[in-house]
This record gives C-alpha cells, sequence and structure tokens, in this order.
C-alpha cells in the first residue's frame, strides 16, 4: 500500500514538472517579445501548482520588473528565498527594488536582516547584497552605516561593484564632510572610468568645502560654475540635478 501511494505522488510530481516546465517555456517566449501581461497569465496557474518551483517566481518577478510593477516583484522573490535560500544574489534585487521604489528604510532593514542571516549560516555576504544595502542606508540618511558597507562591498574582485562601491563610500564621506577621503576616494573611481558623475562629485565636495568655511561671497560663482557645466549635459537627471544645486547654492547663506 505503501509503495502505490508513493508511486502515485511521485506521478504527480512528475506531471506537475511537465506542466511548469511547458508554462515556462511559453512564458519564457512571451517575457522575450517584453509582452509581460501574457508571460504572467501563462506563469500563473503553473505557479498556483507548484509554488516552490523558483524559475517560475524569478520569471514572474522579472515580467512585473518590466511593467515597473516592483512591488508584485518583490513578493515572487522573497518567496524564492524562502524556497530556495541558497540563491544569494536574489535579496540584492530585492533590496534594489525597494531602492527602486524609494522604501528606503525598508531596503536598509531587509539588507541587514539577510545580511545578518547569512551570518549566522556562515555563509558569503554577496557584494551586492552589501552595496545595495549601503545605497538604501545612504538615501535613508545613515551615512555611516552606508560608509562601512560600501567599504566590504568594494572588496569585490568585480569591478564594475568595486567602482559602484566606491561612489557610494564617496557619497557617504561627503554626507559625513569628511572632504579629505572622499576627495581620495573619488580620484579611485577616476582611475577606473570616465563619467559625468565624477564632475558633479567634484562639485559637491567644492560645494560642501564652501559651506564648511562659512559660505564666503567671493566663492559662491565658482561652486555655481562647476554646477552650470553639468547643466550642459546629455543626461537629463543630471541637468536636472544641476540645475536643483545651483539653486541651492545660490539660495545658501550663513546663519
Amino acid at each position: 500500500m505503501i509503495a502505490k501511494l508513493f508511486m502515485g505522488a511521485l506521478m504527480l510530481l512528475t506531471a506537475t514538472t511537465i506542466f511548469a516546465d511547458a508554462a515556462y517555456n511559453k512564458a519564457t517566449a512571451y517575457f522575450e517579445q517584453k509582452n509581460y501581461d501574457a508571460c504572467l497569465t501563462s506563469l500563473r496557474p503553473a505557479i498556483q501548482d507548484a509554488e516552490d518551483n523558483v524559475n517560475l517566481r524569478i520569471l514572474a518577478a522579472q515580467c512585473h520588473v518590466g511593467k515597473k510593477s516592483y512591488s508584485d516583484a518583490i513578493y515572487h522573490l522573497k518567496q524564492v528565498v524562502e524556497s530556495a535560500p541558497e540563491k544569494g544574489g536574489i535579496r540584492a534585487d530585492i533590496v534594489a527594488l525597494y531602492f527602486a521604489l524609494g522604501k528606503y528604510r525598508e531596503g536598509r532593514n531587509f539588507g541587514y536582516k539577510y545580511i545578518a542571516a547569512l551570518k549566522d549560516d556562515n555563509r558569503t555576504v554577496p557584494a551586492e547584497l552589501s552595496l545595495g544595502t549601503a545605497r538604501a542606508c545612504l538615501a535613508y540618511g545613515k551615512p555611516a552605516e552606508a560608509l562601512e558597507l560600501a567599504r566590504s562591498a568594494k572588496q569585490s574582485d568585480n569591478n564594475d561593484v568595486k567602482y559602484r562601491a566606491i561612489i557610494v563610500e564617496t557619497r557617504a564621506l561627503i554626507a559625513e564632510q569628511n572632504l579629505s577621503e572622499a576627495d581620495i576616494a573619488l580620484s579611485f573611481a577616476e582611475a577606473m572610468r570616465e563619467s559625468e558623475l565624477h564632475q558633479m562629485l567634484r562639485a559637491n565636495i567644492a560645494e560642501m568645502a564652501w559651506v564648511q568655511q562659512k559660505f564666503p561671497e567671493d566663492k559662491r560663482a565658482d561652486i555655481v560654475g562647476l554646477y552650470e557645466k553639468l547643466t550642459r549635459s546629455t543626461n537629463a537627471e543630471m541637468r536636472a540635478a544641476a540645475q536643483k544645486n545651483i539653486e541651492r547654492v545660490k539660495a545658501a547663506k550663513a546663519s
């Protein structure tokens, strides 16, 4: 009797797996066409039948990212973490999605939660997770925390991760008004690649030094000039940020 029950369960598992695979293949075709709604429609019944199938969940999350439905993407990825905790990169994706939503506190909190869980299991904390948590900390107004995490992330062998970690380190140092170390960190980033972002950060450092000097009037135009160069950028976000900074500098005065 036990053997018959086991065989029945095995047949059911096989049928479920075949159905999930077929649904995944069909949904993948829709995803490649960027038809995210059709992709999700194909995935939905398969996910209901095989809730622990991480491939289905990840594809569903990717569809929601394509639709910019980040909260739904987070829901699916959290299920993946529960079902397949070995997939460490998923945690970094969750933190990044919270950041994209502007939910910096949640991103910071979940980042720390995942880092602590990995350390408790004596597992390596992915540099991307440390970096994503650092970004969330900085945006949430915790530069000291961001600095510690960014310096951990910049030990990565991946040059892209290392570069982005140095940028967060630079921003955290500026926020902490440690301008000499910010200048050094930014020099490392400049040695790795060219970017208009470096000009913005140089202007930020110069502005913060100006603030520390109690807003000397003869230096105001110099700071404005640094930002004005960036108002000619081809990057709309860079232009907008530069213009906002110009307005701040023009309005600033000693209290």
